[in-house]
């Protein structure tokens, strides 16, 4: 399968690599070149601009946010350009409103749009492990069903209006962000009350809480606090905040979301932006005045 790939940020960057393990004939551009040039000596075509990427069967766009992905795709009006053969996949984050956009301009010029946003790691990505969430019209969804195969071990199909896939993404993502706060709120409890926050973690891992979105970041907060980054906190709030828009714009109440907005910007605010999103529970510890759990 011919593949073009736009966006080579951390997600993309293990999402091009499995691409290429898979033996897809893959075509990559970067805004920033120089991204690029190891996917050229991996045996990749490197595409001096967006639209050279456009000959491709599904070409998959992995930009930052609403604004990359306004000025890459739609300003730059690539969507007239695109053959009635070729799919866009958008498999980035995006707001809901950007997702209902999207489709509104592919399905104006005549051409093919399946939103398909992933949840996972860059780890995850490069091994093949992304869980996928895909919609949009049926004969789009299968054309880029292989891709979905190989990126990760199953998918779920949220229809036929591409931006529901939008509306499982934020919701998803605004559901883990409870998670965290619950937890650092539940560890900062435990703590202040003498308890070791790490038997409280033990046991409600082993009872009743233990998904992985528990034992992921509880293990985050009190053991990896210096594992290597790879979703800031900073970026957590920009999920929180897509949260609180489509809910604005569904006429949908938010109120722990809004919670969420306010505690992440007080720990912005105190450092810890640039940190892994279960710094989140940190900051919450560390307010608490415990002296230990917490990163300092």
């Amino acid at each position: 399968m011919r593949v073009g790939f736009i966006g080579l940020g951390q997600m993309g960057r293990g999402m091009a690599n499995r691409l290429l393990d898979c033996g897809c004939e893959l075509s990559v551009w970067n805004r920033s070149a120089g991204a690029s040039q190891a996917y050229g000596k991996r045996g990749a075509a490197v595409a001096a601009r967006p639209r050279d990427l456009l000959d491709a069967d599904v070409v998959i766009t992995m930009l930052a946010d609403d604004a990359a992905l306004e000025a890459v795709w739609i300003d730059s009006g690539i969507i007239e350009r695109m053959s009635a053969a070729t799919v866009h996949l958008n498999m980035a984050s995006v707001s809901v409103a950007m997702g209902r956009r999207l489709a509104d301009a592919h399905r104006a010029a005549g051409r093919h749009y399946v939103s398909a946003p992933v949840f996972g790691r860059p780890e995850a990505a490069a091994a093949g492990q992304l869980d996928i969430i895909a919609a949009g019209a049926e004969a789009a969804i299968a054309r880029c069903e292989p891709l979905f195969g190989m990126l990760g071990p199953r998918w779920f199909n949220a229809g036929i209006e591409p931006h529901h896939a939008n509306v499982v993404k934020v919701a998803r993502n605004f559901m883990l962000g409870t998670i965290i706060e619950s937890l650092g709120e539940a560890f900062a409890l435990a703590g202040k009350c003498g308890v070791d926050p790490a038997l409280f973690f033990d046991v409600i891992t082993s009872t009743s809480m233990s998904a992985p979105a528990y034992r992921s970041y509880g293990q985050r907060m009190l053991v990896e606090r210096e594992a290597p980054v790879t979703f800031t906190l900073k970026l957590g709030l920009k999920d929180v905040e897509l949260a609180l828009e489509a809910a604005e714009d569904a006429g949908v109440a938010l109120p722990l979301a809004t919670l969420l907005r306010d505690q992440h910007r007080a720990a912005i605010a105190r450092g810890y932006g640039e940190r892994d999103w279960a710094a989140l529970g940190n900051y919450i510890t560390d307010t608490a005045g415990r002296q230990g759990g917490g990163a300092k």
